[in-house]
């Protein structure tokens, strides 16, 4: 993951500033008597005092002075505050208050002063103001290289999530094609199971129909009978029988000599192995079949023992 904690600062978006709940709608107070209606306060403040005697520029200025040598820059801040409150083109005071700012690590606002200063008349010291001119550009570059890294930061970040989404983008790609796949292995899979069931019941039909349709050796059932194949199943005789009858039945041969040759039916006869064997043709077992119909009443239907007239 790219993001881990907490995210950076300035990515927290700022809360709405609340409006103020009140409003100045105070009436302003009356100025004393003998005034301007638009006095100036700080002036009237340091004219106050120095008809009293006291002298609050070079007080001020002293325990300003003083505080700034001891560290306390804050307060000696403070005290020029409101010494340029009373004289705000005090030069002294400005000056002292342009390297209060510098030594706070504040140098545009210490140049700003130090330009009122020599404004005022006052003389700086020498290498102030190269001195906060280089500390001033010393600030403009590190904020500019704090925004080349945040920049910098930032733009990796995106490149981080633009390689992030190409890798999704191929991981999507590769998971459709995975998934066409297989989809196309299953349909060919359906296809081939369906293909295979109605050919195994073609050949089931088939062979349930082919002893009815004549085609090929019927299987003999529970009669003795022998069914007669059909001619392209018909096996060539291993001997050529004369027109007599066979040795076996003499006797039948002898009461059928005047009517002609008799065959007694033996075990694995058909009409085309008869004819064969008589004729020398199995293409004649009609005739044999046509001389005989008084007897083969059903079909093809031979019976052991049972006697043919050869034609």
């Amino acid at each position: 993951m790219i993001f881990s904690g907490h995210p950076p600062l300035y990515w927290l978006p700022m809360p709405p500033i609340a409006p103020l709940p009140v409003e100045f709608d105070d009436p302003p107070r009356r100025a004393p008597e003998g005034a301007s209606e638009g006095y100036n306060v700080p002036e009237r403040i340091a004219r106050t005092l120095e008809q009293a005697g006291i002298d609050a520029p070079c007080g001020l200025y002293n325990e300003a002075l003083e505080l700034a040598r001891s560290g306390h820059l804050g307060a000696a801040a403070g005290r020029l505050q409101m010494l340029l409150g009373l004289d705000p083109e005090d030069g002294d005071a400005l000056l002292l208050m342009a390297k209060v700012l510098s030594a706070q690590e504040r140098p545009a606002e210490a140049l700003t002063r130090l330009d009122q200063a020599v404004v005022a008349g006052a003389l700086p010291p020498a290498g102030l103001r190269e001195y906060l001119e280089n500390a001033i550009r010393a600030e403009r570059a590190r904020e500019e290289e704090q925004r080349a890294r945040l920049m910098a930061r930032e733009q990796g970040e995106i490149r981080a999530l633009r390689s992030e989404t190409r890798q999704l983008r191929s991981d999507t790609v590769r998971l459709e094609t995975e998934v066409g796949d297989a989809l196309s292995r299953e349909q060919l899979w359906k296809l081939a199971t369906l293909g295979t069931a109605l050919f195994a019941t073609g050949v089931v039909l088939a062979l349930a129909y082919l002893p009815a349709s004549g085609v090929g050796p019927a299987t003999p059932v529970a009669s003795p009978s022998v069914v007669v194949a059909a001619p392209l199943a018909v096996e060539p005789a291993t001997t050529t029988a004369s027109r007599s009858a066979p040795p076996q039945a003499p006797a039948a041969s002898g009461r059928a000599a005047a009517a002609g040759t008799v065959h007694v039916v033996q075990s694995g006869d058909t009409l085309y192995k008869i004819s064969k064997q008589h004729y020398g043709d199995a293409s004649r077992w009609e005739q044999i079949q046509a001389a005989n119909a008084h007897v083969l009443k059903e079909g093809h239907g031979l019976s052991l023992g049972m006697e043919l007239k050869i034609p």
